[in-house]
């Protein structure tokens, strides 16, 4: 029988299939370089050797330009720094007047402590910035006329030291106060932390927290305190913006522009956007702001406190910042102008307007009556000769008389060729019953638009 058939033998080296097999494992030997270039595991068992590290390709980022801020935020920088400067020269003399004030009170109270709170304790201070201090542990009792005996107690204790000047006890303000002025002309505001009203500590606690979270609230607060000053708007108790809401109002801001991705680095954008934010907000009735500490000191249900409520002069602070914001406008040509310094221009228009604020004052207030000289026994009623007046400031006043002059001409001539003309009754006729009605009255001015998300008496946020 023949022989049964034999399976298919492999190439045998000298055979003709030395090239197909040859590609074939090239083919597979690329696979598995390429599998390893991609992180992978090599398949069908075929390594391939490792890429010397020297051979990889270097693939690191380019390095990224430095941000570029604008002109603004250096000159706002710089004005921060040197007021710190300013302030440090102070430093020492008020831990002094510390120490002074520690030995006193441990003399009379051992279990009294002396703490420092507001914009010296913050570094948020100016050089004419007083020192607010409180003492806690004064056994005297909750009440204002026990807290009055204690501060009168101390007023005694601090006559004839030498770093006091002078002092004044004031015990009709909400929190009895005792002031006390040094030589140097440094006021100190001295009160005892008996109640939840005394919320000195707590607010500084709480503005030391935003400081640490947003840092460039500082350089912000410096220049806007400052500003404020120069307009007489920096006092509470005249109507003006306290530091306190100063500051949870930029807070509030930074936190709204970090929310919705906006730059926060550059304090020349950051003080511009805060303008704007202020008269959007306030241009519209809004005169209620919550202080954050008033779920600590209010029970649940209870209105909270109003940080805004004793800034009367609101009104004069939006105009202010208005103009402020078109000083500093970048589509002004000084903006890129290195030539041109921002804030010089931006404080010597505020002491301008503040100036002419005063005179205005002056002008429209009438002189007392301890200054009317009475008619002579002789029976001439000639006034007293008076000291001409300073040129300038005559010139000033009869500017805005002639002002306020023009102003009510003006109006009064747009009101009579807004009214109607009655036709006149003719010589001898009785007027009818339709020229007799009385003139219907004008309608009212339609509201002013109101922002659909704004109440008119309470801050909202955007």
């Amino acid at each position: 029988p023949p022989p049964p058939p034999q399976p298919p033998q492999p190439p045998s080296p000298s055979s003709g299939g030395k090239e197909g097999s040859t590609k074939a494992q090239r083919k597979v030997a690329q696979a598995g370089q390429q599998e390893r270039g991609r992180g992978e595991a090599p398949r069908h068992g075929v390594s391939s050797p490792p890429v010397p590290a020297a051979a990889a390709p270097n693939v690191a980022p380019p390095p990224l330009p430095p941000m570029r801020t604008s002109k603004l935020h250096d000159e706002i920088f710089a004005f921060a720094q040197a007021s710190i400067t300013r302030g440090e020269a102070a430093h020492a003399e008020v831990q002094g007047i510390l120490a002074s004030l520690r030995a006193l009170v441990s003399s009379r109270w051992p279990q009294a402590t002396v703490e420092l709170y507001g914009s010296r304790a913050t570094g948020l201070s100016l050089a004419s910035s007083d020192v607010d201090v409180t003492l806690l542990g004064v056994p005297c009792g909750a009440g204002r006329e026990a807290v009055g005996g204690a501060l009168k107690e101390l007023h005694a204790l601090m006559e004839g030291q030498p770093w006091v000047a002078s002092q004044k006890l004031v015990l009709s303000a909400r929190i009895p106060v005792l002031k006390v002025a040094t030589p140097s002309s440094i006021p100190i505001d001295i009160t005892i932390s008996d109640s939840a009203q005394h919320t000195g500590l707590l607010a500084r606690d709480l503005v030391l927290g935003y400081l640490s979270e947003a840092p460039q609230l500082t350089p912000l607060v410096l220049v806007l305190k400052s500003f404020l000053r120069e307009l007489g708007l920096n006092d509470p108790y005249t109507g003006g913006m306290s530091s306190y809401s100063l500051v949870v109002l930029l807070w509030l801001f930074v936190c709204e522009s970090a929310h919705r991705g906006y730059n926060t680095t550059d304090l020349g954008y950051q003080l511009l956007g805060f303008f704007s934010m202020f008269l959007y907000r306030f241009d519209s009735q809004v005169t209620h702001v919550d202080d954050p500490l008033s779920p600590m000191i209010t029970a649940p249900g209870e209105p909270r406190e109003n940080i805004m409520h004793s800034c009367y002069q609101i009104g004069r602070v939006c105009r202010t910042f208005h103009r402020a914001l078109q000083l500093l406008s970048p589509e002004t040509p000084e903006w890129d102008d290195p030539a041109t310094p921002l804030l010089p221009r931006l404080f010597s228009e505020a002491s301008s307007a503040n100036r002419a604020t005063q005179t205005e004052a002056t002008a429209t207030t009438p002189p007392p009556a301890a200054a009317r000289t009475p008619p002579s026994s002789g029976g001439s009623s000639a006034p007293a000769s008076a000291p001409p007046p300073d040129s300038a400031a005559a010139s000033a006043i009869a500017s805005v008389v002639e002002e306020l002059t023009a102003e009510v001409e003006a109006q009064s001539t747009a009101e009579a060729a807004a009214a109607p003309p009655v036709p006149p009754a003719a010589k001898g006729e009785t007027p009818s019953a339709e020229d007799a009605k009385p003139l219907a009255p004008s309608p009212p001015p339609p509201p002013s638009p109101r922002r659909p998300w704004a109440r008119p008496d309470r801050w909202q946020p955007c």
